[in-house]
């Protein structure tokens, strides 16, 4: 099981109420493991160098992307080096302790000369690039699933960020695939957003190109991929013809409105966003202050955006008490609330070798996680979730979300837990998590 992607959709209700354009949504990918939607990629990347049979990976890439590599590598216990080449010297201040493999040549030839040297010392080429295309937009095309999954079939706009294009076509074909199963009535609008100047794709595009004449467009990109023989035409083109065949458009967003924006957000939303990768809703933004946005279901695919929460592990009950934390589970469960005197024995085994997690936002706790020892290693799963349970106004939010995942990483997955059968959101999200019900509990009652 993938324990990348699944992320948070959440519903930007503050920001619903200022711009009056309907529903929007913010897909949080900034919730995967090491923090980008890059861990989707990197993770299926290094499951396929450990299914080939090499013990080692060469990576390249933007700093993000690396970062993912080099977590799941870890993972699974495979050995990495860095390409540097000439100019790139914040690779070693940012990736200090890891290996590398120096190059002497400009980053413009590194593709072919990264390859060469995977072939010739027989390591897994793990670099982002276009060689990697397969790998690259089908874990991202999962993002344009999720969406469709849980908003159905009426989407009207997705923005997304310019770079290389991985994520335009991905997302177009995660909506084709949901149109074609008859799960979409039509594509959402996909609009791009990248910088005014500087990005390869929008700044030949914007020359003397217009959506409307693309097919003139492939030919010029055809004779172009012919003369310099460079993958990256190919996303341009699959780039553009997605964005054409869901009438959505290419945006460019000035660093003014870019800042404002990504302020904006953490302001209205508690999303902690970088500058960098605060594209997608300043395109969105834009689009809204020039009044060209019409009301419907927006989504917002945010790299690196998450909610702003602080997890801290309960050891002991000196900060908060046994009497505050079982406040705090009987208040947020509300209907699924236990006797109390159980919720405080469960946080007494808590505490003594089980786990608990309390979610804070400012210092203000959010969402609660209990999980307790079964005393079993193989007759049961050794740990139970004896408890979730998010604070009123944190739906949607990926709290628990969180919260479980931190969980899963604790006990190594060696978790079960019970949940009431009318509660549908609850079973979905733990479906999506990777739970599976095997039999129903059955709880002897002489009443």
């Amino acid at each position: 099981m993938n324990i990348s992607g699944k992320t948070p959709l959440m519903r930007a209700k503050n920001l619903e109420k200022i711009f009056d354009v309907g529903e929007i949504y913010l897909k949080l990918e900034g919730a995967n493991p090491s923090h980008h939607k890059y861990d989707r990629i990197a993770e299926v990347m290094v499951r396929d160098c450990t299914m080939k049979g090499y013990d080692t990976l060469l990576t390249d890439g933007a700093l993000d992307y690396i970062s993912a590599v080099l977590y799941f590598a870890v993972r699974y216990e495979i050995n990495v080096r860095i390409a540097r080449f000439r100019g790139e010297k914040w690779k070693e201040s940012t990736f200090s302790g890891e290996e590398f493999i120096s190059f002497s040549n400009r980053p413009s030839e590194k593709a072919h000369l990264i390859d060469s040297y995977c072939r010739d010392h027989k390591i897994y080429n793990a670099s982002n690039g276009y060689h990697n295309k397969n790998l690259s937009v089908i874990p991202l095309q999962k993002i344009g699933e999720e969406i469709v999954d849980r908003l159905g079939e009426e989407i009207t706009t997705v923005f997304t960020q310019l770079s290389y294009g991985y994520t335009v076509s991905a997302l177009h074909n995660g909506f084709m695939d949901k149109w074609v199963s008859g799960e979409l009535q039509m594509t959402p609008k996909i609009y791009s957003c990248t910088i005014p100047k500087g990005n390869f794709i929008f700044d030949d595009f914007r020359k003397s190109y217009a959506l409307a004449d693309l097919e003139n467009y492939k030919v010029s990109v055809n004779k172009y991929t012919r003369d310099l023989f460079t993958g990256d035409s190919f996303l341009l083109e699959e780039t553009l013809q997605a964005i054409y065949d869901t009438q959505g458009n290419l945006l460019s967003v000035d660093e003014a409105l870019l800042k404002e924006s990504v302020q904006l957000l953490k302001k209205q939303e508690n999303i902690l966003l970088s500058t960098e990768e605060g594209y997608p809703f300043a395109g969105f933004y834009k689009m809204v202050k020039d009044g060209k946005l019409e009301k419907g279901k927006h989504v917002i695919v945010l790299n690196d955006g998450r909610s702003d929460l602080t997890m801290i592990r309960i050891e002991d009950f000196e900060t908060y008490s046994r009497d505050t934390l079982g406040s705090y589970i009987e208040e947020w469960l509300q209907s699924y609330k236990d006797p109390i005197e159980e919720t405080l024995d469960a946080l007494d085994h808590g505490v003594k070798d089980g786990y608990i997690l309390l979610a804070l936002r400012n210092n203000v706790p959010q969402g609660i996680c209990l999980v307790v020892h079964t005393g079993f290693d193989n007759f049961i799963p050794t740990y139970h979730l004896a408890y979730i349970a998010t604070k009123e106004g944190n739906k949607g939010r990926g709290i628990a979300t969180t919260l479980i995942s931190e969980m899963l990483e604790l006990t190594g997955g060696n978790m079960s837990l019970h949940v009431d059968l009318p509660n549908k959101r609850a079973r979905k999200l733990y479906e999506k998590l990777g739970f599976k019900a095997k039999y129903y509990r059955m709880i002897h009652s002489p009443n």
